[in-house]
C-alpha cells in the first residue's frame, strides 16, 4: 500500500515503475501575485489578469509612491465610492469597471501629497480646475450663500435659453 501524499503541493512527485514516489527538491514557480503554479512558458505570472495587476501596481507605485494595498485601504476607507460625488464605479460596456484616480496635490508640478481617490468626472472638471484649497473654499462658500440671493433679497430662478431653430443644412455647389 502507498503511503498517502498530503500536504506536498510544493515539490513534485513522480511515480517510478515500483509504485512508489520519489520525491525531488524542485519547488514548483509560483505566480508573483496569486501563487498560482507557473506551467509551460509561463515565467512570472499565472494568466493575463495577474499581469495587469502588477502592471497597475508598479505604475501606482512609481507615479504616486502608494502600494497597492495602501491604495486599497484608501478606497475601502471611503467606502469603495468617489471621495467628493460618493458615486460607485460604473461597470463599462465590456464587463470591466471604470477606473478611478489617485488624486494628488500638483504642489512642485506632479510632486505633492496623495489626496484620496475620485471618479474620473471630478478629478479632472472638479478638483483639475481648483489648484488651491481658498479657490476651492470660495468655490463651496459661492454655492453654500450665492451672492446673487443676499444681493436681491430672494431666490431668482432663470428661465433659461429658448432652443434654437434648426434649419436644414444648404447642400454645397459642386
Amino acid at each position: 500500500m502507498l503511503p498517502p501524499l498530503t500536504g506536498l503541493s510544493r515539490w513534485t512527485t513522480t511515480l517510478p515503475v515500483c509504485g512508489w514516489p520519489t520525491f525531488r527538491r524542485v519547488p514548483v514557480r509560483e505566480c508573483v501575485v496569486c501563487g498560482g503554479e507557473l506551467t509551460g512558458s509561463q515565467r512570472k505570472y499565472d494568466g493575463e489578469a495577474c499581469r495587469k495587476v502588477q502592471g497597475r501596481a508598479d505604475w501606482i507605485a512609481k507615479t504616486y509612491g502608494v502600494t497597492l494595498m495602501e491604495w486599497q485601504a484608501i478606497w475601502l476607507h471611503q467606502g469603495e465610492q468617489c471621495a467628493i460625488c460618493k458615486r460607485p464605479p460604473r461597470t463599462k460596456a465590456d464587463g470591466t469597471e471604470e477606473t478611478f484616480h489617485l488624486d494628488h496635490e500638483h504642489a512642485k508640478g506632479q510632486a505633492g501629497p496623495v489626496r484620496g481617490i475620485l471618479c474620473p468626472y471630478c478629478n479632472t472638471r472638479l478638483v483639475g480646475r481648483l489648484k488651491s484649497a481658498e479657490r476651492a473654499q470660495a468655490l463651496a462658500d459661492y454655492l453654500h450663500a450665492p451672492p446673487a440671493t443676499s444681493a436681491l433679497g430672494r431666490v431668482v430662478i432663470a428661465p433659461g435659453r429658448p432652443p434654437k431653430k434648426r434649419r436644414p443644412r444648404r447642400k454645397r455647389a459642386a
